[in-house]
């Protein structure tokens, strides 16, 4: 089974940690990682108790919802370490829980705590017989709804309840005194102690320590709260007083905990904003740090003894990430470098020329530099480079012990003498008309330069001899911004105004102009040009440049087409540098990032407005960073890789937001299918299932709002190639259209081919209304590449396109019909070609090819109809559609007269709006009977026989926000909302779901 959720519970041990994911939970060590035996557990792992270890023996108990489950956990074990006790019910949600430490081996005594102040206090023991019985209901005069509770205590009879509620009131009681009790039922009620006015929302979370006096709590207010608290005698004497407020977070702030290492105390939060924050006990913010790639966090642990702080999310993740160097702020911490000795001048720009060595060159354009005999926060002073030709400069490069600086005409290059550590002249000299704008270094001994007029040369060796003019574009700021020359015969360049330009060496030795990418990253043009790849046919290439996006080109040898073949959404507001296969760094608002896709956010420095002037280095994975500020030269070390973490859990890439859809492509391997999902996120998301296992292979981010609906087209096969055309709709009117190859072993390359904007085509409505695309079906015409697109808006028109492969930025608008409905499902059957609709007012339309004639309407529902599936047998239409209603109807109609020969309701079997159904034909059984599989946001999951109108629950879901089902050729269902969960039928057939 494959499942992706939200991981709620979080235990971190000295040797292991524990993991709520969804109804699973999951013990992890670092040689292995064990499931623990919950059998068909309907509620998500909310939380865990763990008892001390008797005899090799733990209790532990796993709570979530309504229900809780005991096991004993055998820690020499290594077959099957977990053994399932005892499961139990609550009629209120359980939010805490407590086992208390005792010396017999056999028994215990915990506490379960529910959401209205109330708990069971039980006694369980496994002497003989499996024995779990009620010691005492107890509860406080207080009921209001809790949504957080510390329970503190080693024994029942000191124990304290510090609950949060939703009015941002913080309560505290304990087991002392009650005001009533009754004997006979086991049933108390004590008073309450205390109510703090805390915050101005639900508190989500609460920690404290005794010995250091301090309390934190969280809420949805955004805050972080620290507390004063001081206990001298019993819980009734307890002191508290606020004493300030930390804001942080942009979101509500889920968790925190209270960290002491080293003699350091800080505290850490995190919350749905996907930030952990890491705070001194002064309320100072030491670490800002986005963990979890965007998706919300929820539960935050930490393992003292490697300082390895753990956080889970929405998407199944749990990440760990060393703070050691937090605490030990010398080693990684932001320094100010000594200034030049000479008044009213300072550093203007920088580079570094190797690991410990770096250049400046002053307002009054004379050239220092710095030695750093050990790349550490100790800096020494500047010294002046003494053979340095004084004129105006305007570029400052390095590369590889070599220093460029450029003025009005003129180029100086330097070379670094890393013995004598000196500087020799070994260019000085005119070779451009204009001011000097830009100097790349291309490789050891070919350089490019531009200036502001246009003129541009490739030159060539330590000499600077010419060895191109390179043509540009004739109008002012067209210098360059980025270069890359490949095998010394192709030369891609981006300029001033935004654009891409291939060149290529001709047989005069001279670059001629081949193709042009206009406005690649806007009118800035890109930051840097890097080849990823190259063989005999093509080259690909990524860019960066100043927007949230990384672009990838392709370079075909055979015509020197350019193309962008896809974009990359990165969290960073512009891109200027890719140092490393997985390393990016770019700039953030005010701050300097580098971001990872395995790891995130790896540095975040906070370095005034956009920067020109600053410097990297990277080396075995330190990352060394000079940038100015104010006229000073800060610097900052960090190293990269500080996961010191000997469990190891594997990255899940998945939506940080719902997926609202997903389709299967099985033609090139039905064993190893490739899944596509979309969501709110905005991404088109592309896995390959794998042993029940989903593998990440690429992504499309073409859509700039959620992404509704998709569908796939097979467009052709050749050599072993399957190339599928995927048309996606969603927010802000967008029509993508993406194309995947797949070869037999599931390996895929996407590329977008052209994004649309569907605007309204009725006269009585504003033209440029961006209204939300809701579906989309495809009517493919043999092979030729003709497509004919069926595209249903919010405000219930349905469009009807045709749009031709060979060009694909043309889109024809062939006819249109609006239904005065909103549009919820369409559904293309093309042996009828009739296209079926489903509408927000449960009715469901049959229309032509063209929509001009309307074949049937039919009222099916009394509120949407959010899902149905079909099959067609002959002349009959079978339709399985669940809707708001929360019932499911299944209509056969006939498709010669269009008249309905069977509408059967089956009312009742939820609770709650139905968002998925499938139909399956069991051709197992006598008669080949339909079935039809139904499962609502109730999560239940039933099995319809629609020949006999007999139906059973065959299981359970955890996947919250349910909104579609898939059911596969090998009896795979897929179930999709806020995360995937991939179950095999054989398992409902079994039992092991009831």
């Amino acid at each position: 089974m494959t499942l992706i959720s939200d991981v709620l519970g979080l235990h971190v041990s000295s040797k292991f940690i524990l993991v709520g994911h969804g109804n699973q939970a999951v013990l992890h060590t670092p040689k292995e990682s064990v499931q623990l035996p919950l059998d068909a557990r309907q509620s998500k792992v909310h939380g865990f108790a763990l008892s001390s270890c008797h005899g090799a023996q733990h209790l532990l108990l796993l709570y979530g919802e309504n229900a809780f489950s005991l096991l004993i956990y055998s820690v020499n074990e290594k077959s099957e370490p977990f053994q399932l006790i005892y499961e139990g019910e609550t009629r209120d949600w359980i939010n805490a829980a407590v086992i208390f430490d005792n010396d017999e081996k056999n028994d215990w005594k915990l506490v379960v705590h529910m959401s209205h102040s109330a708990f069971l206090y039980l006694q369980c023991s496994i002497s003989s017989k499996m024995v779990c019985s009620v010691l005492e209901l107890a509860s406080c005069t207080d009921c209001s709804m809790l949504y957080h509770t510390r329970l503190y205590g080693n024994n029942y009879n000191d124990l304290a309840i510090i609950s949060g509620n939703a009015f941002g009131e913080l309560l505290i009681w304990h087991t002392q005194c009650p005001i009533d009790s009754d004997t006979i039922n086991c049933t108390k009620i004590y008073p309450l102690l205390l109510r703090i006015q805390a915050h101005n929302g639900v508190i989500y979370s609460i920690n404290f320590n005794l010995a250091l006096k301090i309390l934190v709590t969280t809420s949805d207010d955004r805050s972080v709260k620290f507390w004063k608290i001081q206990k001298v005698g019993p819980w009734k004497t307890v002191y508290i007083k606020p004493m300030f407020s930390c804001f942080g977070h942009t979101s509500r702030v889920m968790s925190s905990i209270i960290v002491e290492n080293g003699g350091h105390v800080c505290v850490i939060s995190a919350g749905e904003d996907s930030y952990a924050c890491i705070w001194n006990c002064s309320g100072d913010l030491l670490l800002k740090r986005r963990q979890q790639f965007g998706a919300p966090i929820w539960r935050l642990g930490f393992h003292k003894a490697t300082s390895t702080l753990y956080s889970t999310s929405s998407i199944g993740n749990v990440v760990a990430y060393n703070i050691k160097n937090i605490f030990n702020r010398q080693k990684n911490r932001l320094t100010m470098v000594d200034d030049i000795d000479a008044t009213s001048e300072f550093i203007g720009k920088l580079k570094f020329v190797n690991d410990k060595t770096i250049v400046g060159l002053s307002s009054k354009n004379r050239l220092f530099y710095m030695n750093l005999e050990t790349i550490s926060p100790h800096v020494e002073k500047w010294y002046l480079v003494s053979n340095f030709p004084y004129y105006k400069r305007t570029v400052l490069a390095a590369f590889d012990g070599v220093i460029a600086t450029c003025g009005y005409k003129r180029i100086t290059l330097h070379s670094y003498n890393v013995k004598k550590k000196n500087f020799e002249v070994i260019f000085d000299g005119v070779r451009l008309q204009g001011t000097i704008r830009a100097f790349h270094f291309l490789t050891k001994e070919h350089y490019l330069v531009s200036d502001e007029l246009g003129n541009c040369q490739l030159l060539k060796g330590r000499k600077l001899d010419l060895d191109s003019h390179i043509l540009l574009n004739n109008f002012g700021r067209s210098w360059t911004t980025a270069a890359l020359l490949v095998v010394e015969k192709y030369l891609l360049l981006s300029n001033r105004k935004g654009h891409v330009m291939v060149y290529y060496r001709c047989a005069g030795k001279n670059f001629e102009l081949k193709n042009t990418v206009k406005c690649l990253h806007g009118n800035m043009g890109s930051t840097f040009l890097k080849l990823l790849n190259i063989n005999s046919h093509e080259l690909h290439v990524m860019s960066g440049g100043h927007e949230p996006y990384l672009k990838y080109l392709r370079l075909r040898f055979a015509d020197n087409s350019l193309t962008v073949l896809q974009r990359e959404r990165v969290p960073l507001g512009w891109v200027e540098a890719s140092p490393g296969e997985d390393l990016l760094l770019g700039f953030n608002d005010n701050h300097i990032v580098a971001w990872s896709r395995k790891h995130d956010v790896l540095v975040q420095i906070a370095c005034g407005g956009g920067h020109r002037y600053w410097d990297y280095h990277l080396h075995n994975d330190i990352l060394c960073i000079f940038f100015i500020k104010h006229k000073k030269v800060f610097f900052y070390r960090s190293s990269l890789c500080n996961e010191v973490n000997e469990i190891n859990v594997q990255r899940i890439n998945w939506h940080a937001r719902n997926c609202n859809t997903i389709k299967l492509l099985t033609g090139h391997n039905a064993l190893t299918p490739l899944l596509l999902s979309a969501g709110d996120d905005n991404i088109i998301k592309i896995a390959k299932l794998v042993n029940d296992n989903l593998i990440h292979c690429a992504e499309l981010h073409s859509h700039i709002s959620s992404v509704r609906c998709l569908e796939t087209c097979l467009y052709k096969f050749e050599n072993g190639l399957f190339t599928w055309l995927i048309f996606s709709v969603g927010g802000r009117s967008q029509l993508c259209i993406n194309q995947i190859d797949v070869n037999v072993a599931s390996a895929c390359n996407v590329s977008e081919l052209c994004t649309h904007k569907v605007l309204n085509t009725s006269e009585s409505k504003n033209c440029a209304l961006e209204a939300r695309l809701m579906a989309i079906s495809i009517a493919q015409h043999t092979l030729s590449g003709i497509f004919t697109l069926y595209i249903a808006s919010a405000e219930g028109e349905i469009r009807v396109y045709r749009w031709l492969f060979e060009r694909p930025l043309e889109l024809h608008l062939i006819n249109f019909l609006d239904i005065k409905r909103c549009p919820l499902k369409m559904h293309w059957i093309n042996s009828k070609s009739i296209l079926l609709i489903t509408t927000t007012n449960g009715e469901i339309y049959g229309f032509d090819q063209k929509l001009s004639i309307q074949r049937f309407q039919l009222q099916l529902h009394d509120g949407g109809i959010n899902t149905l599936d079909i099959k067609i047998y002959g002349q009959l239409l079978h339709v399985l559609s669940g809707g708001d209603d929360e019932n499911i109807q299944y209509t056969i109609l006939n498709l010669d007269n269009f008249t309905v020969q069977q509408n059967t309701a089956f009312l009742g079997l939820h609770n709650a709006q139905v968002n998925a159904v499938s139909l399956e034909q069991d051709n197992e059984s006598e008669g080949s009977q339909l079935f039809g599989y139904s499962c609502s946001v109730d999560k239940q999951i039933y099995r319809i026989n629609l020949m006999t109108h007999q139906f059973n629950r065959v299981g359970c879901t955890c996947i919250a926000d349910i909104k579609g089902m898939l059911l596969d050729e090998h009896q795979r269902m897929y179930f999709y909302g806020c995360g995937i969960q991939i179950l095999r039928r054989t398992l409902f057939d079994n039992g092991y779901l009831k």
